[in-house]
C-alpha cells in the first residue's frame, strides 16, 4: 500500500493514501459484493421482506449518509489511517528534502500522537453517545434529530479505527522508504500561502503522480 508523507506549513506533516471519495448522496441499492461493510449489510436487509428489516434499512440508510455529509468537517487523515489498519506492507514515499532515516522518524512521531489523539476522542465521544442514547429514548417521537443523536457513537467507531490503524503502522515491519521529487514541488505550493492559480499547480502534479483525489485532500490543510 502507497502513502504519501507531506510537509505542510510550519513544517507539520500530512500523511495521504488515494481513497475513494465517498458522494454525498443516498445509495438507492447498494450491491451484496460492496468492498463497505454497512452497504452489503444494507443489501442483505433489501432481501428481507419483515417490517423489522425495512425499518433498520431505512435507519442505517438514514444514519450513514448523514455521516458521510458531515465527514466533509473531519480531518481528512482520519480516512487514511482507517486504511491503514489494511496494510500487511507499507510504501512510503517522502520528499528528497529530507533523509530517509527523517523521514522514518517523522512516519513513527506522526504515527504515535494520532493514536494517542484518536484514543483520547474516542473516550470522549463514547461518553457523549452513552448520553445521547439515554436521551433518544425520550426523543423517539420525533423523527428528524434522532439521527444526531447517533453521531457520537458513528464518531467513536471512527476514532476506534483510526486508532487501530495508526497503532498497525507502528507494527508494520515490510517498510520501503522512497524520495519523490514531485513531493517537494506539492511542500513548495503548500508553503508559498498562495493564491488559487497556485495552488492550481497542485492538480497538475497530482495527475503526474495518478492521484485523483490528492488536490481535494490538501485543500483541507491550506
Amino acid at each position: 500500500m502507497n502513502f504519501y508523507l507531506i510537509r505542510s506549513r510550519k513544517n507539520s506533516v500530512i500523511l495521504y493514501t488515494e481513497t475513494e471519495r465517498i458522494p454525498l448522496k443516498t445509495f438507492p441499492a447498494p450491491a451484496s459484493d460492496s468492498p463497505d461493510l454497512v452497504d452489503r449489510f444494507i443489501a442483505r436487509l433489501s432481501t428481507k421482506q419483515g417490517r423489522l428489516a425495512r425499518f433498520l434499512k431505512k435507519l442505517i440508510v438514514l444514519i450513514r449518509d448523514t455521516y458521510y455529509k458531515l465527514e466533509k468537517k473531519i480531518d481528512p487523515m482520519e480516512q487514511v489511517f482507517k486504511r491503514l489498519r489494511h496494510a500487511s506492507h507499507l510504501n512510503l514515499f517522502y520528499s528528497p528534502g529530507l533523509s530517509e532515516a527523517e523521514a522514518s522518524e517523522k512516519f513513527e512521531a506522526l504515527l504515535i500522537r494520532q493514536k494517542n489523539k484518536h484514543a483520547f476522542w474516542a473516550g470522549v465521544d463514547f461518553i457523549i453517545s452513552i448520553v445521547a442514547f439515554s436521551l433518544s429514548l425520550f426523543l423517539i417521537p420525533l423523527p428528524g434529530p434522532n439521527v444526531f443523536l447517533y453521531y457520537p457513537a458513528l464518531r467513536t467507531l471512527s476514532h476506534y479505527l483510526a486508532r487501530r490503524g495508526a497503532r498497525h503502522g507502528l507494527t508494520i515491519k515490510k517498510r520501503c522508504l522512497s524520495p519523490l521529487p514531485l513531493i517537494s514541488d506539492i511542500e513548495a505550493v503548500l508553503n508559498q500561502r498562495g493564491s488559487r492559480r497556485e495552488f492550481a499547480r497542485i492538480h497538475h502534479l497530482a495527475q503526474q503522480l495518478k492521484l485523483e483525489h490528492l488536490p481535494h485532500f490538501l485543500e483541507r490543510y491550506s
